[in-house]
C-alpha cells in the first residue's frame, strides 16, 4: 500500500529522532572501545592499554574496605585506580594526594571522576584511617592476586609505588601512567576523553 506524503513524512521524523537517541550511545561505546582514536592528539602523557583489558566490577570492589555506598558510587564512572601490593607509603600517599587534587580541577566534571585504592595487604587500611576521613571520596577495595595479575599484565610490568590506572565507565582498563606521573598531565588527558565520551 502506498504511503500519502504525511505518512512519509512523519516515517521520516520517526527515523531522525530515533537516529539522534542511539548513534550518540553508539558512538561513544565505539570510542571507549578504540581509545586510540580520541587519544592521538595527547602528547602520550599517559600509555596507552591496547586494546583496553575489561575489568568486571565485581573483581574490582569483592572486597570492599570502605562503605558500600562508596563502591556504589564506581558503577558508570571513570576510575583513578591506584593499586599498593604492600604498605600504602609515601609514593601510594603522595599518589592519593595528587589524585584527590587532580579530581578537583575537574570542577563541573567532578561527579563523572571516582578514585579507587586497591591494596593487596588488608591491614595496611589501618594506617589510612585518618587520610580517610579527609577524603572522603576515596574508595578502598582488596586487591585479589587474580585481579594483580590482570593489571601487571596490561601495564607489562610488576606495579610500581605510586603508579596509577585509568578505567573508562564500561570497566575497561585503558590508560597508566608511571609513579612520577605529572597530575597536569592527566588531568590533560582526563578533560579530553570526557569531553570526548558521552557515558560516565
Amino acid at each position: 500500500m502506498d504511503l500519502t506524503p504525511i505518512q512519509r513524512r512523519n516515517q521520516r521524523t520517526i527515523v531522525i529522532i530515533a537516529l539522534i537517541c542511539i548513534v550518540p550511545f553508539g558512538a561513544a561505546w565505539y570510542f571507549a572501545r578504540h581509545p586510540q582514536l580520541v587519544m592521538g592528539d595527547l602528547g602520550n602523557v599517559g600509555h596507552l592499554i591496547s586494546p583496553a583489558v575489561p575489568l568486571g566490577f565485581g573483581e574490582l570492589v569483592e572486597t570492599p574496605v570502605t562503605s558500600p555506598e562508596s563502591m556504589e558510587q564506581l558503577k558508570g564512572r571513570w576510575i583513578v585506580l591506584s593499586a599498593a601490593t604492600g604498605a600504602c607509603e609515601d609514593a601510594c600517599r603522595q599518589n592519593l594526594f595528587k589524585t584527590r587534587q587532580m579530581r578537583l580541577m575537574l570542577n563541573k566534571e567532578i561527579p563523572r571522576v571516582r578514585r579507587l585504592l586497591l591494596l593487596a595487604d588488608p591491614n595496611a587500611a589501618g594506617p589510612l584511617a585518618d587520610w580517610l576521613k579527609q577524603d572522603e571520596f576515596l574508595a578502598v577495595a582488596g586487591l585479589s592476586p587474580a585481579l594483580l595479575q590482570k593489571l601487571e599484565k596490561a601495564v607489562g610490568a610488576p606495579l610500581q609505588p605510586g603508579q596509577i590506572l585509568l578505567l573508562d565507565p564500561l570497566g575497561n582498563l585503558m590508560m597508566y601512567y608511571d609513579a612520577d606521573f605529572d597530575p597536569y598531565g592527566v588531568l590533560k588527558d582526563l578533560k579530553h576523553l570526557l569531553r570526548a565520551s558521552q557515558i560516565g
